[in-house]
């Protein structure tokens, strides 16, 4: 094998492509972004967010030549292997997915498929997608045969933003191939990419490990937002039960929190649904989903009450919503809870501010970088993210600058000792509330 294409050029598509191409392939990276696909070319890593090591992967593969990128498909037609890594989201209100991306990827590579080449999607996709969207998608335009005339595999990417290296080169990983001849193709791939131990099996499988995986993650913590929600009914505090559950061997209770967010686990659940539509209703998956979903109303609810209790009017007063990222330490603003609970809040607050020292601007969200201008003379704040920065703040200061000293928290970001030594009346997801 000497050339690879890898088609999308995000968080998964760059470092996979970077990384064999430091493995001595050349490798071409195609994305319809004209400006990512010249800032690449330019040595210059084109996403947001901290990603160690990533930078200089670029230039290291950009100096030797063995890495270029391209809007145009023909010119990876001497491609031995075509890997895709196009974002696949869900329409939840239409249930289906929308496969705009992956088709558009999967239409450009069968018009320059070359014989006894190979085509690996990494996009998670519903189960049974390969063999009902790609493969006739490939042999539409190429007059070529999947499993006679070229190979098709799925092998779903595990990576996480700010650990993509890492996780790339360490993870094990799932190569389902329609063939043996695949099989082998993907293992010279993969054992270029990582470490970690690579296990063949058949693509509907490899297909149903990934949503299995992210669903399983959703429910996991489903589970933690619905106990978390029953203690603060009975007056019981979580974080104790918690600790003593986890006491027990092969118990792992995981946090609660506002809401999950990213581009990944908010969707898969309804892509593993999807695949099995026609035959079978995973509703106890699905009503995880929906528990996840309705945390932000759920926090919204707690700063009506804790508002209402002080006798002030929502309509009279500001809250301050700390952290847009969906997840700590990070940029990532992708299905943010906090968005959607700042979209509640503003139907009921006479002024929601929002502070990410991370984030950028969120579409119709204005970020305050200054967390001192963003609390002041607010009457509520709200931690909707675990920032290392939230956790160390000075209450007495932070206190001292708002009009009143009330806090919703659905982190756990301190402990009730503290708040109440600073005199702040609270609310702290799965703690119960205190005032």
């Amino acid at each position: 094998m000497v050339n690879v294409a890898v088609v999308g050029m995000g968080y998964v598509g760059i470092p996979v492509a970077l990384t064999l191409a430091k493995s001595g392939l050349e490798v071409i990276g195609l994305d319809i972004d004209q400006e990512k696909v010249d800032s690449l070319n330019n040595s210059q890593y084109p996403l947001k967010g901290e990603e160690p090591g990533i930078q200089n992967l670029l230039e290291e593969v950009i100096d030797k030549q063995l890495f270029h990128a391209s809007v145009d498909f023909s010119d990876a037609e001497n491609a031995d292997a075509w890997l895709v890594c196009v974002q696949t989201p869900f329409l939840v209100d239409e249930f289906r997915p929308n496969f705009k991306a992956l088709k558009g990827a999967v239409s450009e590579i069968s018009k320059n498929l070359s014989p006894n080449s190979v085509v690996v999607i990494e996009s998670t996709i519903p189960p049974g997608t390969t063999e009902s969207v790609v493969i006739p998608l490939l042999e539409s335009h190429s007059s070529l045969v999947a499993g006679e005339d070229f190979g098709v595999g799925h092998c779903p990417e595990r990576v996480m933003p700010g650990k993509l290296i890492n996780n790339l080169t360490t993870y094990n990983r799932v190569l389902g191939g329609i063939d043996d001849n695949t099989h082998s193709v993907m293992i010279d791939i993969y054992s270029r990419i990582t470490n970690g131990d690579l296990y063949c099996t058949d693509i509907k499988t490899a297909e149903v490990v990934k949503t299995f995986e992210n669903t399983y993650r959703d429910v996991e913590i489903a589970i933690a937002n619905d106990f978390a929600r029953y203690c603060d009914s009975v007056g019981v505090d979580f974080f104790e039960v918690r600790d003593q559950v986890n006491t027990v061997e092969a118990r792992n209770l995981h946090l609660p929190g506002g809401g999950v967010g990213g581009h990944c686990i908010p969707k898969d659940t309804w892509l593993l649904a999807y695949g099995s539509k026609d035959n079978y209703d995973p509703n106890f998956l699905t009503m995880a989903r929906k528990v996840n979903d309705s945390m932000p109303n759920h926090i919204s609810e707690k700063c009506i009450s804790i508002v209402n209790k002080f006798n002030l009017n929502p309509s009279e007063s500001v809250v301050t919503i700390l952290g847009l990222s969906y997840l700590e330490e990070s940029d990532d603003v992708r299905n943010s809870p906090s968005a959607t609970l700042y979209n509640i809040l503003t139907k009921q607050f006479r002024e929601v501010r929002v502070h990410d020292h991370y984030a950028d601007d969120y579409p119709g969200i204005e970020n305050q970088k200054n967390i001192e201008v963003a609390v002041k003379d607010s009457d509520l704040i709200v931690i909707m993210v675990g920032h290392q920065l939230y956790r160390s703040l000075d209450l007495r200061k932070i206190g001292n600058l708002m009009r009143n000293k009330l806090l919703v928290d659905s982190r756990n970001s301190f402990s009730k000792t503290y708040l109440e030594d600073e005199g702040f009346a609270f609310d702290i997801l799965g703690r119960g509330r205190s005032w």
